[in-house]
């Protein structure tokens, strides 16, 4: 091995060097991955959706992504165990290459964007409009051919992280995502997005619920009633359905000391989705997503110069203005954070309350007396939501569950402490 072992979230990976040279003169690297048993279930499930998704990739764009080399099922594999073995890529992320820390590379006081992220941005762009030009006629998950279908297509549910997180937490989201599940309109796929959020509320046992209260139905409820009365677009209902990523955060973006874009990595999370759900990544500022909910307006301008770029990029490509012109009617707003809280549901709580109840209400606060007015009305909205006699039962029920949460998680964490 040329380098040690890396651990990620479900993965664990094997640095191979070959003492044979390549055909480039240099030595051949390999990483062998396998993924970590009791982390993810579903396995060979899995590493069918990645490996159909990276053939098909390959195939079908100039996106660079490592060259699978072998894999295997947990079922059919000689180590008894699943793996998937692909090229080294050499590369350095974002992070490395010192974004956004390093201000005068990559942050300007002016409209016009710095160089390297101009660069980047190009790069980006190239694979974003690539994605959108790959259609389908349902949601789920590419599989491998099977039997005398020698087709990559659609064969999967779509997993996401979440499902695999509330299935650690013994929540069964499994119960609305079965296997092979797929979803023929768009308000199918977000009613199932929408069905975890509940899953975790009614059966999580750590809500916060003690800190926030009645805001936590409360936004549950009234997020549920935007996204499907106001921001699911009706003409977009079957269709169009683009390939997306499921991960594409700078950890898994690799480029050289030019910002070209060497590699594409970690398809394993990747599904086929609606085309509102291909939105600007939530890093563009170089943010996290918390403080996305927060705050949107640095955000929203490096959109509108991703979305020029993406616009020139589609005729760098010849390809035509499909993503651009998408985009660009949807700017001005953050999109992203509604598809973030979508598919982890965690965020459900800030998006809504620092955001989207500002669309609700009619304005943001920004005064003094903006903020009484806000106040007030919101209490009022609070006050006859929670009339209701089944939200106050289950707010109870909620808040012995939480005391019962910490008293657990004391005694857990004090046992350690003894030891």
């Amino acid at each position: 091995m040329f380098q040690p072992i890396k651990h990620g979230s479900f993965n664990v990976c094997f640095f191979v060097q070959f003492s044979t040279p390549g055909s480039d003169g240099a030595p051949e690297r390999w990483v062998v991955r396998l993924p970590i048993p009791d982390l993810i279930p579903w396995i060979d499930e899995k590493i069918d959706v990645e490996v159909a998704t990276m053939k098909y990739v390959a195939a079908n764009t100039m996106i660079p992504i490592p060259i699978i080399r072998a894999h295997s099922s947990a079922k059919n594999s000689p180590i008894k165990m699943a793996f998937i073995i692909m090229d080294y890529i050499e590369g350095k992320t974002l992070k490395e290459l010192g974004f956004v820390k390093d201000f005068d590379v990559w942050c300007s006081v002016t409209p016009q964007p710095t160089r390297a992220r101009e660069i980047m941005y190009e790069k980006l762009a190239q694979v974003y409009i690539q994605l959108r030009q790959l259609e389908f006629p349902e949601i789920g998950a590419l599989g491998l051919p099977k039997g005398d279908d020698q087709s990559i297509r659609v064969r999967h549910r779509p997993l996401c992280i979440e499902i695999l997180l509330q299935e650690h937490e013994g929540l069964v989201p499994a119960l609305n995502f079965p296997e092979h599940t797929t979803f023929k309109t768009s308000k199918e796929y977000v009613d199932a997005l929408l069905w975890l959020g509940d899953n975790l509320l009614h059966k999580g046992k750590n809500s916060m619920i003690d800190i926030r209260g009645e805001r936590v139905l409360y936004a549950s409820h009234h997020f549920r009633r935007f996204t499907m009365e106001s921001w699911l677009d009706p003409a977009q209902d079957c269709g169009p359905f683009v390939l997306t990523h499921g991960d594409l955060g700078i950890q898994n973006l690799l480029w050289d000391d030019d910002l070209n874009l060497v590699a594409v990595l970690d398809w394993e999370w990747s599904s086929v989705m609606p085309l509102q759900f291909l939105v600007p990544p939530p890093w563009l500022d170089g943010q996290t997503i918390d403080v996305l909910c927060h705050g949107q307006i640095l955000y929203n301008s490096q959109v509108g110069i991703f979305c020029d770029i993406v616009r020139q990029q589609e005729k760098v490509l010849g390809c035509s203005p499909l993503l651009s012109d998408e985009w660009d009617r949807r700017k001005g707003w953050c999109h992203t954070l509604v598809v973030c809280a979508l598919l982890r549901p965690e965020y459900v709580f800030d998006v809504y309350w620092s955001f989207i109840n500002y669309a609700v209400v009619g304005f943001q606060p920004l005064t003094s007396e903006q903020m009484k007015k806000y106040k007030e009305i919101t209490s009022q909205q609070l006050a006859l939501f929670m009339e209701n006699d089944n939200r106050k039962v289950f707010l109870l029920r909620k808040e012995e569950e939480q005391r019962v949460y910490y008293k657990e998680e004391e005694c857990h964490f004090g046992a350690l402490l003894d030891c």
